[in-house]
């Protein structure tokens, strides 16, 4: 058995991007309609907060509204606006092309023609971008465009493929002079409804995946009919293919992935004891298993089957997205330009969106229409790059101009100007990148000041770049061999000059503590490391630099010594504090009482701490106004005592105490008056 499935499945793009849309709003919403015609999706949607309404009138005012793939008309915008609800407008873009259309060719006086369902959301929305005046036609019987002198026509975007001759055919428009006419078939759609006649056309059953509320989806189960028979399911009910050979699997546009995951499985299970043989055809992907084994197996296999499927649809037959290509502009339309490509048979075209950069697609085109007037064959001749490959080719001038809008900035280079590339690949010992049509060479030396041991955690970074000569530019093979490494050299040196031109010694300077040595700290002055040493820290003893400095925090130092050529700079940071004995001056005049503490005891008398590292000389013979033959008499040390400063030498750094000074005066015996003769 061959189960066959064609090139396209899944959610078009127009309800994909609306799913995710919808899906990315947070909280409350509203939908004009069902999103989708899918129960599973539009159930996960309610349950995300998306509620479905009628019309607009349902919709609080200051809510959000999404508008679906199906578009809206005009009114439901400006109503909108009026009540300050907030659109999330899903509309199909093919939709949306349509629409403008209609607009535009309103305004210039035509009648609008819609071949469709008058009653489907699509025909209503676009008839209301018209001012409702369009002409809606089935395509059946006959219309005739009387008194009509300008007409344009267009189709529902999932019209039948089968019926556009035909229907243009019962148009009767002999009287109309100027008759515009574009196939507005959505090329989804045509692409599914080929793939569904010509597959039913080999199979002996068809079946149609999506929801029966979703029109493409029944007109794929119609034209699978006339072939074959045919299943319509939304992936509830059992499928017994136990008795076919060739079965096609079609799903409709609003029919996710899962759900024809979800009807494979079924129809293994019917087919589990039948051989399926896989091949790949031209027109279509063909799926199969190979075994008849535990359902188990049959699940997982189809699963990998699918995904082979998927991988292998090809996104076109002769060129690649991306690719560029030179092609022949042969005619100028409205929607934009239609080109020759050598070596195809395919006709390219540049939609006007993809003409211009800057989006002034009009110049564009006014210049490619006086070239072909004169048949300038220079002027003709455009490069593009392939954007879509589907039923025909479609290019890009405006990815091309893109791509290549930086080699103006070569000239500049070559003189030394500094540029931007984003590096995005490891070569050998170097990272690559892209300028303009230029690759960007980068050595590992070139990259920084120092080694750089992993280039690959520079892939995906944006260097800042120069050339070191103008011979580094090979305009021949289209590189240019750069380096950052130059810049952060001038840089460093740049900054360097303008430190050692603008520093004194003896200037006072802010620093910040970067980190602790054992012989001191290094400090960040304007950039630059600077060394201030221990020994320059305190006017005490020290031992470690976090005695003094803390790590990240800013100081005031004082610049001690430079030396250009070694780069060296020492700062104090004592220097700037006032020393202990100026305090000590200050603290204990001549005269002052003070406690100490009894440090220690000499022969000639006892040292008493009056500070920190402050201590002043209480003499033996200043202990007391009697005779003492041994201090220890009287003091030990740690006692406390009471003395007075006498004497302060700060030039040899001494403090002379007395005790004695506080204690009274002994009385001398007064000397014997003589009797009076």
């Amino acid at each position: 058995m061959k189960i066959w499935i064609p090139k396209e499945i899944g959610f078009c793009n127009g309800v994909s991007t609306a799913i995710k849309k919808a899906e990315s709003i947070e909280g409350r919403a509203y939908c004009l309609g069902q999103l989708v015609h899918n129960a599973q999706v539009s159930e996960r949607l309610k349950e995300r907060g998306l509620i479905t309404v009628e019309s607009l009138s349902e919709v609080p005012d200051g809510e959000t509204v999404v508008i679906r793939a199906h578009g809206a008309p005009k009114s439901v915008y400006e109503e909108a606006q009026r009540r300050n609800i907030k659109i999330v407008d899903a509309t199909c873009p093919s939709v949306r092309a349509i629409q403008q259309k209609a607009m535009k060719y309103h305004n210039e006086g035509y009648a609008i023609v819609l071949i469709g369902d008058a009653k489907h959301p699509e025909i209503v929305g676009i008839n209301g971008w018209c001012d409702n005046s369009a002409i809606v036609f089935d395509g059946k019987g006959k219309l005739e465009l009387k008194g009509v002198e300008k007409a344009l026509i267009m189709f529902q975007t999932t019209f039948d493929t089968r019926f556009f001759e035909k229907s243009l055919q019962n148009i009767c428009t002999d009287t109309v002079k100027t008759l515009e006419i574009f196939n507005t078939i959505c090329y989804t759609t045509s692409s599914r409804q080929y793939y569904a006649r010509i597959l039913s056309a080999r199979c002996d059953k068809a079946i149609v995946v999506g929801d029966v509320n979703s029109s493409n989806t029944r007109r794929l189960y119609e034209i699978a009919s006339c072939n074959c028979p045919t299943v319509l399911t939304d992936g509830t009910a059992d499928i017994d293919i136990r008795k076919c050979k060739n079965v096609c699997i079609i799903s409709g546009a609003s029919t996710p992935t899962e759900l024809m995951k979800g009807v494979l499985k079924k129809m293994s299970e019917s087919a589990k004891d039948t051989v399926v043989e896989t091949v790949v055809s031209d027109e279509s992907v063909e799926i199969t298993s190979v075994e008849d084994t535990t359902e188990e197996k049959v699940m997982s296999k189809d699963e990998a089957l699918l995904a082979k499927a998927v991988s292998e649809m090809k996104e076109g037959q002769r060129y690649r997205i991306g690719q560029k290509v030179k092609c022949k502009v042969v005619l100028v339309s409205d929607d934009g330009v239609y080109v020759s490509i050598p070596s195809s048979k395919k006709e390219g075209f540049i939609p006007n969106e993809e003409l211009s950069m800057d989006g002034n697609f009009q110049e564009v085109k006014d210049a490619l229409k006086n070239a072909l007037e004169v048949d300038d064959a220079e002027k003709m001749t455009l490069e593009c790059a392939v954007i879509s490959t589907d039923k025909s080719i479609t290019l890009s001038k405006k990815v091309i101009d893109e791509r290549y809008k930086d080699d103006a900035l070569v000239s500049g280079i070559k003189e030394g100007k500094e540029f931007q590339a984003v590096m995005t690949r490891v070569g050998k010992e170097c990272l690559t990148g892209k300028l303009g049509s230029y690759i960007v060479v980068v050595h590992a030396s070139q990259i920084r000041i120092g080694y750089v041991k992993n280039l690959n955690d520079y892939v995906g970074k944006t260097l800042r770049l120069v050339v070191t000569s103008p011979d580094k530019v090979d305009d021949h093979k289209r590189v240019i061999y750069a380096s950052q490494k130059a810049i952060l050299l001038a840089e460093k040196k740049a900054k360097e000059d303008e430190f050692w031109d603008n520093i004194e010694v003896g200037e006072v300077v802010d620093g910040k503590v970067l980190r602790f040595a054992s012989f001191g700290a290094f400090v960040d002055v304007r950039g630059f490391d600077c060394l201030a040493h221990t020994s320059d820290l305190s006017w005490e003893r020290i031992s470690d630099p976090s005695e003094v400095l803390e790590l990240g925090k800013t100081y005031e130092f004082v610049v001690l010594a430079l030396d250009r050529e070694k780069n060296r700079v020492s700062l104090g940071y004592r220097q700037l504090q006032p020393q202990p004995w100026d305090v000590a001056m200050e603290k204990f005049p001549v005269g002052t009482r003070v406690q100490g503490k009894v440090a220690r005891i000499m022969p000639f008398g006892a040292f008493i701490e009056l500070d920190k590292h402050i201590d002043g000389l209480l003499h033996v013979s200043n202990v007391s106004w009697d005779w003492l033959e041994d201090i220890n008499s009287v003091l030990k040390v740690g006692d406390v005592v009471e003395v007075e400063v006498i004497d302060f030498d700060r030039a040899n750094k001494r403090i002379t105490l007395s005790r004695k000074a506080l204690l009274p005066r002994p009385e001398q015996n007064a000397p014997a008056k003589k009797d009076e003769e």
